[in-house]
């Protein structure tokens, strides 16, 4: 075959993949193309379709896997919206108890509650669960410790 050819099979098989987002024609454009550069050192017709047939199975084989693994590697979920305030520090505001109370959360006054005690204003608290429009917290572990001693 002449070297056009193969380039002609490759360009054929780039469009195809574009349409078709599998990789499969990505891997025989790539050995039409590797083909085409055989063909431009040798005179010998069998070496092309030899060069061909290898990259075509050694591209299906190991390339596709890799990039198939690679585009669609999984990403840890993350939580939006209110679940993401979940974990967060904030600052008590006003005394906080199990009926009353607010916090400064990300610049914006929350609504408080707290199930055990009774938080002081000023005190940094975690905020532990959303429900609705009220925040639940807990006093930080360091502020515990600093309130004991």
């Amino acid at each position: 075959m002449h070297l056009w050819i193969w380039l002609a099979i490759g360009g054929i098989c780039a469009g195809i993949e574009i349409l078709s987002l599998n990789l499969v024609f990505a891997s025989f454009s790539i050995a039409a193309f590797s083909a085409a550069l055989a063909q431009s050192f040798s005179s010998n017709a069998a070496i092309p379709l030899v060069v061909f047939a290898l990259i075509s199975v050694l591209s299906l084989t190991v390339f596709k896997p890799f990039v198939m693994r690679f585009i669609f590697r999984k990403t840890p979920a993350s939580d939006t919206g209110i679940l993401a305030l979940v974990g967060m520090k904030a600052v008590a505001t006003s005394e906080i108890s199990g009926s009353s109370g607010t916090i400064t959360l990300r610049s914006e006054t929350w609504t408080a509650r707290c199930d055990s005690g009774i938080i002081e204003s000023g005190s940094t608290v975690i905020v532990t669960e959303i429900e609705g429009a009220i925040a639940k917290v807990a006093l930080e572990t360091s502020d515990l410790h600093s309130k004991e001693s």
